[in-house]
């Protein structure tokens, strides 16, 4: 198979593309197919309102009362950032585009140039349907490009492929049907699509590069696994010229050390491999050196483990005095006193905690290895500390009974988490747990589940109650409005207490839609859109008017 563009080499060879938004209206009518009771529809159910006559998710809610055109997409992520500095470093002419609305100019532009190859990262892609609808848009625009499509989408194709559940004629349909050229089938890839470009550069044939899926004589064909591994860090003097706003994202390490049955992340990630700190430091230099950056996000699965690097690495950016804030993961039942006056002398404002239950034995079965009593006590030293705190929740893991969920939200009332959440149990046959399915009774696939001591019916319901019965912190939505948000309001100016009241306004509405009161008396609903409102016309003058 020959790609080649021909004698003339292009100016870009490769553009990497970052996450594409198909928008909430198709998401709903995805869900909506599957019934209004069914537990996909009632999961999607706790993340929007209605006004003026549609269903809303929240960011949609507070761009239509500030007139503004808000997203997460507008940070640049990870991957597309990573990759285009790894390419960069190898002397392959590459770029990164993003699909946020405001730079779609720019992504017109890139496209235009007809790059060698347009690489579509799949970090958040969960059906292949959108990145069809990638793959499309590019031949649309740049016909001539070889568009290579990777990461995580092609990771669970090959997955379902692997358990029985995709037959192998179906799993060439679907690459087909998708539209690419080339497939990368790699855990991390970069190294192969650095092999994929330097082929065509050289006009040879793709089928002798490694870890790809390309055409054959009319069919997709595999050309064999080959082993790579790649870790550095990003270097953001590749992008002093560009404007990236002022929320950035960065990692320090791969994958977990930890091996929570609830999550496949490991599984799918490999060894945690951490970076060395001179590395980390290099690049954090170098995003304080970029005078409109406000935040940093670490993607880190679990940033403060092992705890003596992560004390390391707060001593370094204390040391070297950088002023952005910083937000990530983090596993508080290891916080003590030091490591919060740490946190906070680095400039912590805000971490993501994986809590999950506050139950003692639902804990053990997850193999969190901790208990409720050290989350209480870190999440309060974390509040003493003033470090805003999320805590992310599931109900329905198996051994989830009525009593173990009131444990968590007691759990909840005593320790006060800035933010929280609570999701239904999704049975992945990927995680560890699907292997005791006989020891739990474990029956059905995503959402659709019972086992032992529930059926999913009930975790919807047990949903329910915690947004209905924890009343000290504020319930935070899913869909496009998760903890990742939040820096990225507040780099834009939006204050961490008017973020609240707006989502709190929203709660009482959601409330009002579920028929549930929080703590009192339900909300009368031309009242609490009055509020809303007022509150989203507050937002907008002090931090959007004139600008």
């Amino acid at each position: 198979m020959n790609h080649s563009t021909g004698t003339k080499s292009p100016t870009l060879e490769c553009l990497v593309l970052g996450h594409y938004n198909l928008g909430f209206d198709y998401h709903e009518g995805i869900f909506r197919a599957k019934g209004s009771n069914s537990p996909d529809y009632r999961t999607l159910r706790m993340d929007f309102i209605s006004l003026n006559d549609r269903k809303l998710p929240y960011l949609d809610v507070l761009n239509l009362l500030t007139g503004q055109q808000l997203h997460w997409t507008e940070m640049p992520q990870v991957a597309p950032v990573y990759l285009t500095s790894f390419l960069k470093h190898l002397g392959i002419r590459a770029k990164f585009a993003t699909f946020f609305p405001a730079k779609r100019a720019e992504l017109s532009e890139l496209l235009s140039q007809k790059p060698r190859v347009v690489a579509i990262t799949t970090t958040l892609y969960l059906t292949p349907h959108v990145a069809k609808e990638v793959v499309k848009f590019t031949r649309e625009a740049s016909p001539e490009s070889c568009i290579v499509v990777g990461g995580p989408l092609m990771d669970n194709l090959s997955f379902f492929v692997e358990e029985g559940s995709l037959e192998e004629e179906d799993h060439r349909l679907l690459l087909e049907e998708i539209g690419a050229d080339v497939y990368v089938q790699q855990r991390q890839g970069e190294q192969t699509l650095a092999n994929l470009i330097m082929r065509l550069r050289e006009g040879g044939e793709l089928s002798k590069v490694k870890n790809c899926y390309v055409k054959w004589q009319g069919r997709f064909v595999y050309t064999g696994s080959e082993s790579e591994f790649t870790l550095a860090p990003i270097n953001w003097d590749n992008y002093k010229d560009i404007e990236l706003g002022e929320t950035l994202q960065t990692r320090t390490a791969l994958s977990c050390p930890f091996r929570c049955t609830f999550c496949d992340f490991p599984l799918r990630a490999g060894k945690w491999v951490p970076q060395d700190i001179a590395g980390v430091e290099r690049e954090l230099r170098q995003v304080q050196e970029r005078s409109d950056v406000r935040n940093l996000v670490f993607i880190d699965d679990t940033f403060n483990v092992p705890v003596d690097r992560f004390k390391t690495i707060l001593q370094m950016m204390i040391r070297n005095e950088f002023t952005f804030r910083w937000y990530s993961y983090l596993r508080c039942n290891v916080v003590d006193e030091e490591l919060c006056d740490l946190m906070s002398k680095s400039n912590c404002a805000g971490v993501f905690l994986g809590i999950e239950s506050g139950d003692l034995g639902v804990l053990k079965i997850m193999k969190k290895a901790t208990t409720p009593e050290q989350y209480l006590r870190g999440m309060k030293l974390l509040k003493a500390n003033g470090i805003m705190t999320f805590a992310s929740l599931i109900a329905g893991f198996p051994g989830e009974t009525q009593r173990s969920f009131d444990n968590t939200i007691q759990l909840l009332q005593e320790a006060q988490p800035t933010f929280f959440r609570g999701e239904l149990w999704f049975n992945n046959s990927r995680a560890p747990i699907f292997k005791s399915k006989d020891v739990h009774g474990i029956e059905g696939f995503g959402y659709k589940w019972r086992h032992n001591t529930m059926e999913w019916e009930e975790g919807c319901d047990l949903v329910i109650k915690l947004f209905k019965e924890v009343t000290d912190s504020t319930w935070l939505p899913m869909y496009d409005f998760d903890f990742w948000i939040l820096p990225y309001l507040e780099g834009k100016g939006v204050s961490l207490e008017d973020i609240k009241r707006y989502i709190n306004a929203c709660n009482d509405l959601l409330a009002e839609e579920l028929g549930v009161s929080r703590g009192g008396a339900l909300v009368d609903r031309a009242s609490a859109e009055s509020e809303l409102r007022q509150i989203c016309n507050e937002i907008r003058l002090k931090n959007f008017e004139g600008r």
